[in-house]
């Protein structure tokens, strides 16, 4: 369980040196984009500079001593608020994203709205089902049933991507946004369901060991969706100015 419990206290610190590196990448893009594609790297300057300083919080507070106990009352003691306030903003700016990259003008406000709310309701269904998990100490039919409730949002915000992506006619994407639309769509659909791994960690396993995988389920999918995310997305939005300039 030590090898758990110091894989975990790393993991954080790994998290936040990754989403600061990252940061600076962004910022080094931003000269090199079109006015209209800066949106996307301040958004991921925001997500990935949260994410440096959210886990190099939880990476301080935690003992480099590999003891089970000292661990579990390290990561009790972080608030379940703080923890879903940051996924609620990051994940809102992320799907954001798709309709930057797309251009406002071709996909409408209305899309927007729609996916922005989606994922609002699915994280909420995730905190308040977290809280009444945490609370009994062990899975309840309140924690199944916001899950699943979190689930049709989730379902609801893919069917409305996937059938906004079907409708845009390709020749008015570049080759550049063709590709990373999809995927993106494939991180929402593929690395979004790292999270609800994490959700059930403590009913797979022991209270201990759960708690600590799930700490560290979730420094995974923070380093593959947003970190990764971001890259992808920031590079793509350089193509796409540098192509436009091109052709302009």
């Amino acid at each position: 369980m030590s090898a758990i419990v110091s894989l975990t206290h790393y993991s954080y610190l790994l998290c936040s040196a990754a989403a600061l590196l990252s940061v600076i990448y962004f910022i080094t893009q931003l000269p090199a984009l079109k006015p209209g594609y800066r949106q996307l790297a301040v958004m991921n300057i925001v997500i990935c500079g949260f994410s440096t300083l959210l886990h190099f919080f939880y990476f301080s507070s935690m003992s480099s001593n590999p003891d089970t106990a000292a661990a579990l009352a390290s990561i009790n003691g972080h608030p379940l608020e703080l923890r879903y306030a940051y996924w609620l903003i990051c994940t809102v700016l992320l799907v954001s994203m798709f309709p930057l990259l797309i251009g406002l003008e071709k996909i409408g406000a209305r899309f927007l709205v729609q996916i922005a709310s989606a994922d609002a309701v699915m994280i909420l269904c995730g905190f308040f089902g977290e809280r009444s998990i945490q609370a009994a100490g062990e899975m309840t039919q309140t924690g199944i049933l916001l899950f699943l409730a979190g689930c049709v949002a989730w379902f609801y915000m893919l069917a409305t991507i996937f059938l906004a992506l079907r409708r845009l006619p390709s020749r008015e994407l570049t080759t550049p946004q063709r590709d990373t639309l999809a995927y993106m769509f494939f991180f929402v659909l593929l690395g979004w369901s790292i999270y609800p791994l994490g959700y059930f960690n403590t009913s797979f396993f022991d209270a201990a060991a759960g708690t600590i995988l799930r700490e560290f389920t979730f420094n995974l999918g923070d380093i593959v969706n947003k970190i990764i995310w971001g890259i992808m997305v920031v590079t793509a939005a350089r193509k796409v100015s540098d192509l436009e300039r091109a052709n302009a």
